[in-house]
């Protein structure tokens, strides 16, 4: 069984996928949180007894160059240069709104999730 700690970690990277406007992809994700609970023996019941125990929530970024923008910033060293550009030039790209691909989207994601980990922001 996997540690708390560990699956709560897991199901964050998860969350983010639900503000999709894709009714397909959310519902792909919610069965992706919930396949993750049930390999560590959990459900979505423990799962929100766990959301009892946590820090107050950090404010997060709430558009894509915002997201981008946040990274860009937090970075102090932690990325890799080909991660690096691509967060620059997506803060750039995304100066009038609109929204990275999905590829680019979970690329952003996972580019958040490291810096919030390395952070220590958990």
């Amino acid at each position: 069984m996997m540690a708390p700690s560990s699956i709560l970690q897991r199901v964050a990277l998860l969350i983010p996928r639900l503000a999709t406007d894709h009714e397909g992809e959310r519902l792909a994700t919610v069965a992706a949180i919930e396949r993750t609970l049930k390999a560590a023996g959990r459900d979505f019941h423990d799962l929100a007894r766990a959301f009892g125990d946590q820090p107050a929530p950090r404010t997060e970024p709430s558009t894509w160059r915002g997201l981008a923008a946040w990274c860009r910033d937090q970075d102090r060293g932690q990325l890799q240069e080909q991660e690096r550009k691509f967060v620059n030039d997506l803060v750039a790209r995304l100066v009038l709104g609109g929204e990275p691909t999905p590829k680019q989207a979970d690329w952003l994601r996972s580019i958040y999730a490291k810096l919030t980990s390395s952070s220590g922001r958990d």
